[in-house]
């Protein structure tokens, strides 16, 4: 069964493309982050270095852990695993193109994430103090909305050549010790981008 899966798959007729824009990372974030995540967020953490993404190998054996929702060839992937593997470098996020985000550095991005951490160090409190300290600044982020206590971490997308198919990385992270990882994949439908397939990474 699974074999015939793959002969289809690996045989499946594409379509030619018309050559579509190049789009800018924060372009390409800008229009699939409601797709990904919480859409009636008004805004977000972004955590301001943007990796490259993980897919650098197409693993054909776990092809079904990738849940396509639509047929996509093998070609399509293989470009895809190709295309991420030529980018080796971190790049930081331009704040003034993103619409949501609030790009943050790792400092802030603790402080977002563990309240307590300054108070823990503190050395001029008491233990007394510093108790009472840490358990009401932990009050106040349980009272926080949920957007003010996530912070995410996009990576790099990767296109296809024709600009047809994406795949990236994205990392949310919620308290100091609470985070989950997975990488999803974007087919262009008319202007918009359709999600089509995600495979979870971890969680903690």
């Amino acid at each position: 069964m699974n074999k015939v899966f793959f002969t289809l798959l690996i045989f499946y007729y594409q379509p030619a493309f018309p050559q579509a824009r190049e789009l800018s990372k924060e372009e390409f974030v800008n229009e699939i982050f409601s797709q990904v995540t919480d859409s009636s967020f008004s805004k977000y953490y972004l955590l301001n270095q943007a990796e490259p993404c993980s897919f650098k190998k197409f693993d054909y054996e776990q092809l079904l852990q990738y849940s396509l929702k639509k047929m996509v060839s093998i070609d399509v992937l293989n470009e895809l695993a190709k295309n991420a593997s030529a980018v080796f470098n971190e790049s930081s996020w331009s704040q003034e193109k993103m619409d949501k985000a609030v790009c943050i550095d790792a400092k802030m991005t603790e402080s977002v994430l563990d309240p307590t951490g300054d108070l823990k160090h503190n050395s001029s409190l008491t233990k007394r103090e510093k108790r009472k300290a840490i358990k009401l600044a932990e009050k106040e982020w349980q009272k926080k909305p949920l957007e003010e206590k996530l912070v995410f971490c996009f990576s790099k997308p990767v296109f296809t050549d024709d600009y047809q198919y994406a795949v990236i990385d994205m990392i949310s992270m919620n308290g100091p010790i609470s985070s989950a990882g997975s990488t999803y994949f974007f087919k262009r439908a008319g202007s918009k981008w359709e999600l089509i397939g995600k495979v979870f990474g971890w969680q903690n």
